[in-house]
């Protein structure tokens, strides 16, 4: 057989669109213009293989054969790591005689280990992906100058699975020479002729999803691995990259609507990148957190109408439609609320696919890749906090954030609804740095720290929830052209405003209580607040 086996690193971006804005992007002269040769085309059949509980998905492998004219290669990827849609993934790949899996031959010690006891035959093909494939290679230098070599593929077919077809259409950015962030920026110039989207999710994926009929799920953030003595600089970039996989790897549960938990995430991950964006103000230049924290706010503003209606009908309506079993008020209110709801998913869906957000996440990950905050524009003194242990700089930046939650408490008891706002927004910027460097410290010390800012972090939640659901109820009530407000509307929209105002009033002993514990627990960093 001709080629022998080999192990890499794959990095690619994929760009999808409809099969006529692809063609369009095609033929632009960032991908062919200049170059000496047609592209090459070719037919690939991929069988994608597993067992039959699934056992090699469940340990993040792809594993498959590829039918490349008479040529059969076999190929094992793992780590599907994916950040602002770029995946970087290790891979083995060899030749075989024919479509059947041979397990056997992987010699990379780590897919080996990964792949573990696979008896014969017990791999089976799972899903199908059949695509006519044009490639281009680029060839230049980067916006910083840098060599770069990317191969562009086209890729037009479909994947097949349980009897069901999914067409495909994408355009995969291949790094071969040079930095990520060419990448990026051959990306950021295709979006200049034409709007595209990033494929967050790898063609084994959308295919595992087509086989089982799995909807997307959601994801949690993934622990973060910094350690006390690395060096500020590393850890910012770990920080802002944890984040931004956090939300992206929400997006397609988002699209999807049926579980609240996939905005939720991806909400979640969009409010930790701003409060990260906060916290290590002093070390950004201002232009860039500027233009970052614009964007990001930009799309949590149309994301929060889905997050409220999902809050409104599970943690605010079902609670009091138990307690008032048969109420047709409620029932109507719940109609109404669950319409509104998909007209708030709709306007998810209009956001994560305006090219607004395309190019936000590709600005951020070529920032990402190169750590541009290095920048001319970048002073002494913060060059000298960057190059400092992170242990020095988590110190000083979760004793600034405690002082000022503890400054915007002062007096709890008599503050207004819009000043415990405030406060509930001070908790959450602390609740986010101190999930990011709470593993520097013993866990022991932490945890009543932990354990009583969570505590009145739900309180004050609870009680914007309140806050929010008048403001959704006033919305929803008062006369709109082109609406009609079902009989009943009013008087349930009263009923649950009159519920949980009461509900508050008996909670704040409580909520007070709970800002009295936070206030006297002992913080667990190394430089006591001033």
């Amino acid at each position: 057989m001709a080629g022998e086996p080999s192990t890499g690193t794959e990095i690619e971006l994929k760009l999808t669109a409809e099969p006529s804005v692809l063609e369009r992007l095609w033929q632009a002269p960032q991908l062919c213009g200049g170059q000496e040769t047609a592209p090459k085309t070719k037919n690939l059949e991929n069988v994608y293989y597993d067992t039959a509980d699934l056992r090699l998905r469940k340990r993040g492998l792809a594993f498959r054969i590829r039918r490349d004219g008479e040529r059969f290669i076999q190929t094992v990827k793992s780590g599907d790591a994916e950040a602002a849609g770029l995946f970087s993934r290790s891979e083995w790949e060899g030749p075989v005689p024919s479509l059947e899996p041979q397990p056997d031959i992987v010699d990379d010690p780590n897919i080996r280990a990964a792949l573990g006891l696979i008896l014969p035959g017990e791999l089976r093909p799972v899903f199908t992906t059949r695509v006519h494939r044009e490639v281009q290679k680029v060839n230049g230098t980067d916006s910083l100058g840098r060599l770069k070599v990317i191969e562009a593929a086209f890729d037009r077919g479909q994947i097949e699975a349980a009897g069901t077809v999914q067409p495909l259409a994408e355009i995969e950015l291949e790094l071969v020479e040079g930095s990520p962030r060419a990448l990026f920026d051959l990306a950021l110039s295709l979006q200049d002729i034409a709007p595209t989207q990033l494929e967050t999710r790898s063609k084994s994926t959308r295919g595992y999803a087509l086989a089982t009929g799995r909807r997307p799920a959601w994801h949690r953030a993934k622990p973060l691995a910094l350690k006390a003595d690395m060096k500020a600089d590393d850890a910012l970039a770990a920080i802002f990259e944890s984040c931004l996989l956090h939300w992206t790897a929400n997006e397609a549960a988002a699209l999807e609507g049926s579980d609240p938990e996939g905005v939720h995430q991806l909400r979640v991950g969009l409010r930790r990148f701003r409060s990260a964006l906060s916290v290590f103000s002093e070390l950004l230049p201002p232009e860039h957190r500027s233009r970052l924290n614009e964007d990001a706010r930009w799309i949590l503003g149309a994301l929060g109408p889905a997050r409220d209606w999902d809050v409104f009908l599970a943690d605010l309506l079902a609670p009091l439609e138990l307690n008032r079993e048969g109420d047709k008020d409620l029932a109507v209110l719940r109609k109404a609320v669950t319409e509104r709801r998909a007209e708030a998913y709709a306007q998810v869906r209009h956001a994560l696919s305006d090219p607004r957000y395309t190019r936000f996440i590709l600005q951020l990950g070529g920032w990402l890749e190169d750590r541009a905050w290095h920048c001319a524009d970048l002073t002494p003194a913060q060059a000298v906090w960057l190059d400092q242990p992170l242990i020095t700089l988590a110190d000083k930046l979760l004793s600034k954030r405690h002082r000022k939650t503890l400054k915007l408490g002062r007096r709890f008891a008599h503050l207004s609804i819009e000043q415990r706002h405030r406060v509930r927004i001070g908790m959450k910027k602390l609740r986010y740095t101190t999930e990011f460097f709470r593993d520097l410290y013993p866990q022991k010390k932490a945890a009543p720290y932990i354990k009583a800012m969570r505590s009145l972090q739900e309180s004050l939640g609870h009680l914007n929830d309140v806050a929010v659901a008048e403001t959704l109820l006033a919305d929803l009530t008062k006369p709109q052209a082109g609406r009609r407000r079902p009989a009943g509307l009013e008087q349930a929209a009263g009923k649950v405003i009159g519920w949980y105002a009461h509900g508050v009033t008996q909670f704040e002993p409580e909520m007070r209580a709970t800002w009295k514990a936070f206030a006297k627990t002992r913080p667990f960093w190394h430089e006591a607040p001033r």
